[in-house]
């Protein structure tokens, strides 16, 4: 027993020895604490299954939009009393896109319209125009469940579908087209063709029947956050300031860099944290790992070595050859390794912001510049109707090339105002993934905080009489 104490000290005794329990004690503490904080991002090595898409502030939200679309649903003069309706020039025009879905319960349009609506201000509802649009074919009041109930409330500015509103002289004809792409569910291009002319029919449908010079088009498995319109609002006109730099150019094809074009295509509510990770995945060569850890670790070595010889013995001696090792041949290509593995977003994050970026994922909630979006309707409708077999291209990824065709910006706004709520896909994305069309950062938001933003917001926009009348809203 003596001698294995002495030679545990001796052991102990060695600075290469001491090196390498220091690293793995951090390594060890640096991994539960990875474990506790970084388990919600999808691109991190420490990333759960289990808890990856817990929800906190979406189920305090939905259960808010919830509340809010019965009772405005029970009580629709009560809501129309409350908030009003769009005044005759909104700012924003917005479209829920809705299908009906195979699923129990609440369909997730109700908790994406209460969420729209819910804590609004009556000057932030004039401000906002809202229509949902039901894109079942042939007959959206039998293929959808809240149909009916939206449609014969006066929750929104106008409630419309395909049979509604298709031109009569070639509506059985559009109508039996369109049944034909959503018929075959395994038929992933002839859904696609659907999904594409949903959008650019949505978007055409708020450029011909309002003069909002903004239009949002919204998915309808979506929560917005507290406050989301006068924010958006705020958000909007720091685009236009932007815009507005002298050194700024009209819009060439692909000259998409930002600061470069001066007119914009849309403003992203929602992104994921997949889209905005480390390019290279989370292995040791990715990223150039193991290039940056000999960049970093052959003049750190040489510093070291001309340490050891410049200190005093006593010292030196600490940097023995298993110390250098250690920490040179170790410590370094680890903790780099741990700096990209661990998630860019959980590391990094998002800084609070209006900018200008190429990525980001999906268009759950987009919103569109009108100078635009006309143009954009056409050229989604024509992808749509093209006679070539094969993809349409994506509703998601279409918007995008249109925007490098033209020059035209893209613009996100952070924090996220938008989560993906559904689980249950309306088109051939398998629920496993629809899952993931997840954002952090949205459940990160604070209720408290957004609560005293949104009146910030609204006083910012239009004035203190419409806070003193946010106050003294009701609801019973």
């Amino acid at each position: 027993m003596i001698c294995r104490s002495r030679s545990a000290r001796d052991a102990l005794s060695q600075p290469g020895i001491r090196a390498l329990l220091l690293l793995v004690t951090l390594v060890s503490l640096y991994a539960i604490y990875g474990f506790l904080f970084f388990y919600r991002d999808p691109l991190s090595i420490f990333f759960s299954e289990e808890h990856g898409f817990d929800r906190f502030y979406s189920a305090t939200r939905q259960a808010e939009a919830d509340e809010f679309i019965d009772a405005a649903l029970a009580r629709p003069d009560l809501a129309e009393q409350q908030l009003g309706k769009s005044g005759p020039h909104p700012q924003i025009c917005a479209v829920f896109i809705t299908v009906g879905r195979d699923m129990e319960g609440r369909q997730y349009i109700d908790s994406a319209v209460g969420s729209f609506l819910a804590n609004m201000s009556r000057a932030e509802r004039e401000a906002t125009h809202l229509k949902i649009f039901f894109a079942d074919v042939p007959d959206p009041n039998k293929q959808h469940k809240s149909y009916a109930k939206l449609a014969e409330s006066s929750i929104a500015d106008e409630v419309f579908s395909y049979p509604s509103t298709l031109p009569s002289r070639n509506k059985d004809r559009k109508i039996e087209e369109l049944m034909g792409f959503a018929k075959d569910r395994q038929n992933k291009h002839a859904l696609e063709r659907k999904t594409v002319y949903d959008y650019a029919y949505a978007l055409d449908r708020c450029v011909q029947t309002t003069d909002a010079p903004y239009i949002a088009l919204l998915e309808g498995d979506i929560l917005l956050a507290d406050g989301w319109a006068a924010r958006t609002l705020m958000n909007l006109r720091t685009i236009e300031n932007m815009m507005q730099d002298p050194r700024r150019r009209n819009p060439e094809r692909g000259q998409v860099e930002p600061g470069v074009p001066n007119t914009w295509l849309y403003l992203r509510l929602f992104n994921q944290e997949r889209s905005f990770g480390w390019s290279g995945g989370t292995g040791f060569r990715s990223n150039n790992i193991h290039i940056i850890s000999a960049a970093v670790s052959i003049p750190l070595l040489l510093v070291l070595l001309l340490a050891r010889r410049q200190l005093p013995r006593h010292l030196s001696r600490h940097l023995d050859r298993w110390t250098l090792l250690v920490v040179c041949g170790a410590a370094v290509p680890l903790f780099l390794w741990l700096f990209y593995a661990s998630g860019k977003a959980s590391l990094l994050g998002s800084a609070p912001g209006v900018r200008e970026e190429f990525f980001g994922c999906c268009n759950q909630a987009l919103v569109y510049n009108r100078a635009h979006a006309g143009a954009l309707a056409e050229y989604m409708a024509r992808a749509s109707e093209q006679k070539k077999r094969g993809s349409p291209g994506r509703s998601d990824m279409l918007p995008k090339q249109f925007a490098w065709d033209r020059g035209l910006a893209r613009v996100s706004a952070y924090p996220m105002l938008a989560q993906h709520a559904g689980r249950v896909s309306a088109i051939d994305t398998s629920n496993d993934e629809a899952k993931r069309v997840w954002s952090m950062a949205f459940e990160d938001l604070k209720p408290y905080r957004l609560a005293r933003d949104h009146v910030k917001d609204v006083r910012a926009l239009f004035g203190e009489e419409a806070v003193e009348q946010m106050e003294k809203k009701q609801w019973s």
